[in-house]
């Protein structure tokens, strides 16, 4: 005798055939395992109790009076595609056999109905649907679960597919964005194979990307067929470390940069042609003997507010020394850099600090490419070397170095 599955306890059966001494027997032994049988004698009678019920599994007959189960099957499949079909067939019944496959039923069974084999058939159909049920409502709760993360998660299959994503991730990319979750996909890819992370290890590895101006930090797990990327929102905090990293680059009385920024941007002029504008106060040491220290910094400040309101905004100011200072510019001949130096000259020769009145700075200019670190350190000692010129030569000028 066959042991009847738990899960037909769980399920709702339409049990449809017009003899009514075998659909006697069969509703009252379906009626004993499955939680509600349902019976009808014809396809339209059947069709009605489908209608107004939950019904999980369908048992029907094909050949029967007013419509036939070919013709209820495709009606049930209009409302519910998903419905598990069994027909029991006699053997004249092979030319709808044809129909029945397009249909998709799950099983067939011939008649006479053995007991033993539809039972057989049953519990495999309850099984597969209550685990299909469980797998459904477990996908649910992980999407709750998901959902609830403060930290946007991503979840993706072996080939880097996307099964699953929550409301934070959605929420940091704003919409569905294809081309991000593409970027995604790709830096996990790559991450998982050049480190050859796999599920026995169950490495976490991390790295830093961004996207429609946003920073994120991608900590990626793989566990079986599964990779769980967590993607945690670093935006406010690496522009905060940029805030303090730019305050730490800047020279706190003018606002002008350091000389620390030349060591965070050398990378960046590599292959480049920039040119460098040296340029001194003239004669400060009198202007801080005579009117006092207070005055001199007052004299720095105008200076540095005045020069960068005249620089273009890819343009680098930085404060060199005591009263010297530098401006990088990149992509100009040396004659249009010094136009620009002489330009910045007028404007200094027009400020006018109370007390002080006006004062004047002198200016060396050189260009060239960058290729090393070298490069930019011999590109400033001629600006220097063109700086000392003007001085000698009468200060509040232009000097270029000319190659």
């Amino acid at each position: 005798m066959i042991m009847v599955s738990k899960n037909l306890k769980k399920l709702n059966l339409l049990y449809v055939e017009d003899d009514e001494t075998v659909n006697m027997i069969f509703s009252s032994i379906f009626k004993k395992y499955a939680k509600n049988i349902y019976s009808a004698f014809n396809g339209e009678e059947g069709l009605e109790l489908f209608k107004n019920n939950h019904i999980d599994i369908v048992i029907s007959d094909i050949q029967m009076p007013k419509m036939n189960g070919i013709e209820m099957a495709k009606e049930i499949r209009k409302i519910n595609d998903t419905t598990s079909i069994i027909f029991t067939t006699a053997f004249g019944d092979s030319e709808y056999l044809k129909e029945a496959i397009e249909i998709g039923v799950d099983a067939y069974i011939l008649k006479p109905i053995d007991k033993d084999k539809i039972l057989k058939k049953l519990n495999k159909i309850a099984d597969n649907l209550v685990l299909k049920e469980e797998l459904e409502k477990y996908t649910k709760l992980m999407k709750i679960v998901f959902d609830y993360q403060t930290d946007g998660l991503i979840l993706l299959d072996k080939e880097y597919n996307i099964i699953l994503y929550n409301k934070t991730i959605k929420n940091l990319i704003k919409k569905d964005d294809k081309t991000v979750f593409d970027f995604i996909k790709s830096e996990v890819s790559k991450e998982l194979k050049e480190k050859s992370i796999n599920a026995e290890n169950e490495r976490v590895e991390s790295i830093s990307v961004s996207f429609n101006n946003r920073f994120c930090e991608l900590k990626i797990r793989k566990i079986y067929d599964f990779i769980l990327v967590n993607c945690i929102d670093i935006t406010h905090f690496k522009e905060k470390i940029d805030e303090i990293e730019d305050k730490s680059l800047k020279d706190e009385l003018t606002g002008a940069y350091n000389r620390k920024k030349i060591d965070k941007i050398i990378d960046d002029l590599k292959d480049k042609n920039i040119c460098l504008i040296m340029l001194d106060i003239d004669n400060f040491k009198k202007i801080n003997d005579t009117y006092g220290h207070l005055k001199g910094d007052e004299v720095l400040k105008s200076l540095s507010t005045n020069i960068q309101n005249n620089l273009r905004e890819n343009d680098i100011f930085m404060r060199w020394g005591g009263e010297e200072f530098i401006v990088l510019i990149q992509d100009l001949e040396i004659k249009k850099a010094k136009e620009v130096a002489e330009k910045l000259r007028e404007v200094i020769n027009s400020i006018e600090i109370e007390e002080v009145g006006h004062f004047s700075c002198s200016f060396g200019v050189a260009c060239g490419l960058v290729e090393s670190e070298f490069d930019f350190d011999k590109i400033l000692k001629q600006s220097d070397d063109a700086l000392y010129l003007a001085k000698n030569n009468g200060k509040n000028r232009v000097e270029t170095h000319w190659k």
